[in-house]
């Protein structure tokens, strides 16, 4: 993404409420990875207003959070997941990245998988889904 701390969009909602994905890994990276101080990171959320770049694990619309320090060094990068979770609805991405007050932006990789849900299941997880003030 071209722009810090814009939100994607992923669409996953296919109208099947048994139907979820869990999240397998989510990786954040600069735009420009050949600059060593480009630093990138951000979360995935399952609600647009809970999509930033700033990290806040008390929020539960927040299921995983990534970051890379240092730019083109691999080792520097930073991925926690919610293990138990898993997505019903679209998915929410926001990041940010570039060397001190440059913006360079980020790109993200997000891997999942399909599961089946039962109907007990999936209200819990449509439930999980909301913040926690509901």
């Amino acid at each position: 993404m071209d722009a810090n701390n814009e939100v994607r969009r992923l669409i996953l909602d296919d109208g099947r409420t048994n139907h979820g994905f869990r999240i397998l890994e989510f990786h954040i990276i600069s735009n420009n990875p050949a600059v060593s101080a480009s630093d990138a990171f951000g979360s995935l959320a399952t609600e647009e207003a809970a999509a930033t770049a700033v990290w806040n694990l008390d929020d539960n619309r927040q299921i995983g959070w990534a970051g890379q320090n240092g730019g083109n060094n691999p080792s520097n990068q930073f991925t926690l997941l919610d293990p138990d979770h898993v997505v019903i609805n679209d998915l929410f991405v926001c990041g940010s990245g570039g060397a001190g007050a440059t913006s360079d932006g980020y790109q993200y990789l997000v891997v999942m998988e399909p599961v089946t849900l039962s109907d007990n299941e999936a209200i819990i997880q449509l439930i999980k889904e909301r913040a926690q003030d509901d």
